[in-house]
């Protein structure tokens, strides 16, 4: 029996439908009138038969179009790609490719202009910043994103990161949990010369509780002996900076040696979603491509209102703190002078971790901010909510 005919465009649309619309290959396949083969070729990055004709296109089609499909996302989630995160994107795929080609100076110029959908779109500044508290103007932006734009990825693939700290010399008030702690500020501002310790946490919205990334100040985990002490107590993801916070580099390597590999969908072709605040490690170019290469969008909590849609904020970090603090009571100091207090610290922020962040608690954090199930009426009765504040004119 001959085969059905299809068109480049059906074929696209089998791409976008597995990769956006959450449909199997055999699913999208059957629905577009294309070969199961050809949709599995193009999903793995073969070029179709016409674009093999065409070398000097620096993108197929399929590609072009995946990347249009993904600044529009971004775009509804509040925060379109800059044109050096797009850019960014474009060689992170080539040289996933083994392709790497010098991307021209006026090459993104062109393809903006092959696309009218997203002319308005790139660079445009980033939504979820305007707020300036808890608002239900905020609550309503948010959710119309939530509901329209991802309600259909699954809560397994769905997640929400946070991060706090503990700054030595401060005892039983040590602990920073989650990006709404007022301490947070002021300990940024305080004195540099006091030794921070930063542990990245994320939570999926069916109740799994990720391993958490834990950054030290200083060189100790050079020495194997200190790695090996801290992994005999828990196997959690560590690593240094000169200062103990997050930066760009250590947000991407916690992204690439973290969350993908204990994210990754039972359907390789499903979409994630990863829910946190806008730190400026978040939307770096590199953090941004790599999020693009594995199907993953990215949705940034309106500014100042993280104690009240974030689901680590509500009842999971707090119960750990409470926790961390009776830990912390039965031992004699915990300073900073050597590396067995940052083996004491990690010996009661596991055991505290075991406390607050049950998947009860998990559950609990993400039903009462409305994120799962989706609900912008939870989140609209949330007790921290604030009034919108009426608009004056001059």
């Amino acid at each position: 029996m001959p085969q059905s005919s299809y068109t480049e465009d059906d074929v696209i649309q089998a791409i976008l439908d597995v990769t956006e619309n959450g449909l199997s290959q055999n699913q999208a396949a059957q629905k577009n009138g294309v070969p199961p083969t050809t949709l599995s070729d193009r999903l793995r990055g073969l070029p179709s038969k016409s674009e093999v004709t065409q070398p000097a296109q620096l993108l197929s089609k399929s590609e072009e179009s995946r990347l249009v499909t993904w600044i529009l996302r971004q775009e509804a989630l509040g925060y379109a790609p800059s044109h050096s995160q797009v850019r960014a994107t474009v060689a992170a795929l080539l040289r996933q490719q083994g392709r790497e080609r010098p991307i021209g100076v006026h090459w993104l110029a062109r393809f903006i202009k092959r696309h009218d959908d997203i002319k308005t779109k790139v660079g445009k500044r980033q939504e979820a910043a305007r707020f300036n508290s808890f608002t239900p103007m905020a609550v309503n932006w948010y959710f119309d994103i939530r509901e329209s734009e991802y309600g259909w990825i699954k809560p397994e693939n769905t997640v929400n990161v946070d991060e706090g700290g503990i700054m030595a010399g401060f005892g039983l008030d040590s602990l920073v949990i989650g990006s709404s702690d007022p301490r947070r500020k002021a300990f940024l501002k305080g004195s540099q010369s006091r030794t921070w310790t930063t542990f990245i946490e994320a939570v999926t919205a069916d109740g799994r509780l990720l391993k958490p990334g834990i950054i030290f100040k200083g060189k100790e985990l050079q020495q194997q002996w200190f790695i090996d002490e801290l992994r005999g107590i828990a196997d959690w993801y560590y690593i240094t900076s000169d200062n103990g916070w997050t930066d760009n580099h250590i947000a991407v390597e916690w992204l690439k040696e973290v969350y993908l590999p204990q994210t990754q969908p039972a359907d390789e072709s499903d979409a994630r979603l990863i829910i946190l605040d806008g730190h400026g490690s978040h939307v770096s170019d590199e953090w941004m491509a790599t999020c693009f290469l594995n199907n993953v969008y990215c949705c940034y909590l309106p500014a100042h209102c993280s104690h009240g849609l974030q689901p680590l904020d509500n009842g999971v970090f707090n119960v750990s703190k409470a926790a961390y603090r009776k830990e912390l009571q039965k031992l004699a100091s915990l300073t900073d002078s050597a590396p067995v207090d940052k083996v004491n610290f990690i010996k009661a922020y596991a055991k505290a971790r075991a406390v607050g962040m049950t998947k009860k608690n998990i559950l609990s954090g993400w039903r009462v901010t409305g994120n799962w199930p989706i609900s912008r009426r939870k989140a609209l009765m949330h007790p921290e909510i604030q009034p919108d504040k009426k608009e004056t004119t001059l």
